[in-house]
């Protein structure tokens, strides 16, 4: 996959138009209970082997986002609730948290307000996330906001759940070019076959998961999955996720799914 553009910062210091190279993406599934601030916080702590460290989270979406951001190669680092902002306001100034900040390969730093769509655009909370926007644009930093229209995607989270154990695996090169060499001379490569190849399950899981080896993310992940060579892993630019960005946070262009 190639990149558009998603670097640098103009000389005024207002952050360049974030364009990252988003993997294709289905339509999102509806989560029938959605969880929000209003019927009550779930909170809990994500795992994470990119950060080396448990990252807290407020809300299942915010859960969501952290496996996306754990697996989105152009996400360097992330931390959640990096810092408290005081912004203006038609009535004075409102303090403003931003739920997470990312810092991507190109050190540009990103920050993340993930909240359910029925409340994006209600006009006190727009107000604000325009405010938010402008302000952090102004600074020279990205701004973006992210809805369960642009995270709730079952059968990835289930796969980034499942495979999040096998990002700490140590590929040595050999087996990963021997690998991508076996899917490419392979007809109809599945991951029983691949494990059968490799000798161990767990390293084809370690492949598919640090992306060497490709796989649709969107579809469940068993013995009769369909493999593919994939260039993600050679590719520090690659987003897993979609995103909305200011002034009118409508979602940025969604690449097809070819698997669809």
């Amino acid at each position: 996959m190639s990149i558009n553009s998603y670097g640098g910062r103009n000389s005024a210091g207002q952050g360049a138009a974030l364009r990252l190279n988003i993997t294709p993406q289905p339509k999102a599934e509806r989560a029938r209970e959605p969880v929000t601030r209003s019927r009550g916080l779930v909170r809990g702590q994500h795992s994470s082997t990119k950060m080396n460290r448990m990252v807290a989270w407020e809300s299942q979406l915010e859960q969501k986002a952290c496996y996306h951001f754990e697996f989105s190669p152009v996400v360097k680092a992330f931390r959640e609730q990096p810092q408290t902002f005081y912004l203006p306001a038609s009535k004075g100034m409102f303090r403003y948290t931003p739920d997470f900040e990312l810092t991507l390969q190109n050190g540009e730093i990103c920050y993340v307000e993930v909240k359910p769509l029925s409340k994006l655009f209600t006009l006190k909370v727009l107000e604000r996330l325009q405010v938010a926007n402008q302000f952090l644009a102004e600074k020279g930093y990205h701004f973006i906001v992210l809805t369960e229209d642009e995270l709730n995607f079952p059968h990835r989270i289930r796969n980034f759940s499942n495979l999040r154990p096998y990002l700490r695996f140590q590929i040595p090169p050999h087996i990963s070019e021997q690998a991508k060499a076996w899917v490419e001379q392979t007809t109809d490569p599945t991951l029983e076959a691949l494990s059968r190849f490799l000798g161990f399950r767990s390293t084809a899981f370690a492949l598919i998961a640090q992306l060497h080896i490709g796989f649709d993310f969107d579809q469940p992940l068993d013995n009769t999955s369909p493999l593919f060579t994939s260039a993600i892993g050679d590719h520090h630019e690659t987003c897993f996720f979609t995103y909305r960005t200011g002034p009118d946070f409508k979602q940025c262009a969604v690449p097809s799914n070819p698997h669809a």
